[in-house]
């Protein structure tokens, strides 16, 4: 099935049809590492880890390359406030980063690009643009880019300067020609890191970066470029004047997507607020597989709300699918080659990976996808319950591990899952083996102990089975 994209540029789900054949490039606006991770960042890099996943589930070969912003005015704040190098602050914050991204099995990029290991290639753009007529210097050796030159400006976000969205970064300066002028170079001020160019010492504006470290690896055109909703303007509005005010190549991008901001309890998340969570914290009260399923449990596009309550229930929802995948593991040891129903099994299989593939075809749905798998959960409850043959259950052991290589979920290693259901299997097999000596005091014992931990057991005539109350 082909694969739909919403293109925030036409504002339309379009084919998706990479410049290069089954190539693609996909960029994503990464970390300023100037604070610890909080879930907003966990919830864009989740989204796109698993874009990522999905296009290389279907066959495309997908360079996946994201920025690392090492400089930056925020950066710089904390420098003063602190008394640290901002090396130093950069250096423990994307470690952070890395590690937080890591437990959240976050392992699809390729490239991590710090930007100030493009300061070259950002140079020679600037350089390009002041040629071509697109800035000018000021009084104090800052470049900025001329935006009433280009006559696209506002085309991604349909919005102008006058309109922009509350919290979008737009310097207010004097030196500035036009408001919507943005820094292509910002002049060195006392005690701040700073780099030699034609202009005088001094460091990158934001918004260079990012179409220095793009055209550097891809070229004056790419296929993909994601980040959130909050970035459409000003940063990926400049961006995109900027490239292709420098290479005349239109699009610059071919499809851009963003999803939508993380609320918390109906506001965006601040500091200020008292509402912020980082995902270490977050992470030491849920599950990483918790998190990854909660934030995909929603289209990505939308704006997501975040509470404890939600983690809460999402940590019930994810359950009951993992009990369906205990439940076919332990069937799939003890079940005789054929079984009852096994056809119907077979056949919802195949239905729910076709309407997988379909949810996720259609613009990377996840929540449409996870519904596909909950159908799928409650018909192979129906076919264990029926003994379900080894053959089939093996196909539904192969299903979910498509679902979960794409989503990131369903790990059967996942930690901490594997050895409680190991123990439990354990516990029960010793219970078993305690009635068949008809020493029941035991058995009974070992069947009250794990009631008490919410685990049920049936009685069958092939044995117990238990399951998560």
């Amino acid at each position: 099935m082909a694969v739909r994209v919403y293109n925030t540029l036409t504002r339309e789900k379009e084919d998706f049809v990479p410049l290069h054949g089954r190539r693609v490039s996909m960029f994503v606006c990464g970390l300023t590492p100037q604070d610890v991770t909080h879930l907003g960042h966990a919830k864009t890099y989740i989204m796109f880890d698993v874009v990522a996943r999905f296009l290389r589930h279907k066959g495309y070969h997908v360079f996946y390359l994201q920025n690392v912003t090492d400089i930056e005015d925020r950066i710089i704040k904390k420098m003063r406030e602190t008394g640290r190098d901002w090396k130093e602050i950069v250096a423990a914050n994307f470690a952070s980063y890395l590690d937080v991204m890591g437990t959240l099995g976050c392992d699809s990029v390729d490239v991590y690009a710090y930007a100030t290991d493009y300061v070259p290639e950002i140079r020679d753009q600037i350089r390009g643009l002041l040629d071509k007529g697109y800035a000018y210097v000021s009084e104090d050796g800052s470049v900025y880019y001329d935006t009433t030159k280009f006559k696209d400006w506002g085309k991604l976000s349909g919005q102008k300067v006058e309109e922009h969205i509350a919290g979008a970064r737009i310097e207010v300066d004097e030196k500035k020609r036009d408001p919507a002028d943005f820094a292509l170079w910002k002049a060195q001020k006392p005690g701040e890191p700073a780099w030699d160019s034609p202009w005088g010492k001094g460091r990158p504006g934001w918004h260079i970066e990012d179409t220095a470290i793009t055209i550097q690896h891809f070229g004056p055109q790419y296929d993909l470029h994601g980040g959130g909703i909050e970035l459409a303007f000003p940063h990926h509005e400049a961006e995109l004047a900027q490239a292709e005010a420098f290479t005349g190549v239109t699009p610059f991008v071919k499809y851009w997507m963003h999803p939508g901001m993380l609320m918390i309890r109906g506001e965006e998340m601040h500091k200020s607020l008292g509402n912020f969570w980082a995902v270490s914290d977050a992470l030491a009260r849920w599950p990483p597989e918790v998190l990854r399923f909660f934030f995909l449990n929603a289209h990505y596009r939308s704006p997501l709300d975040f509470s404890p309550e939600g983690l809460d229930e999402a940590s019930r929802s994810y359950g009951r699918l993992r009990e369906t995948l205990r439940s076919v593991e332990a069937e799939r040891r003890r079940a005789s080659t054929e079984g009852k129903g096994d056809a119907d099994l077979r056949g919802a299989t195949r239905r729910a990976l076709e309407a997988f593939d379909a949810a996720m075809s259609d613009d990377f749905n996840t929540r449409e996808a996870l519904a596909a798998v909950f159908d799928y959960a409650r018909e192979v409850n129906r076919a264990i319950g029926l003994g379900a043959g080894r053959g089939a259950l093996d196909e539904v052991a192969g299903a979910f591990d498509a679902f979960g290589d794409v989503l990131g979920l369903f790990a059967r290693g996942e930690t901490g899952v594997a050895l409680t259901e190991g123990l439990v299997d354990l516990l029960v097999g010793l219970r078993e083996d305690a009635r068949k000596r008809k020493d029941f005091a035991t058995a009974d014992r070992i069947r009250e102990a794990l009631g008490a931990l919410g685990i049920a057991l049936e009685d069958g005539r092939d044995g117990a089975r238990w399951k998560r109350r």
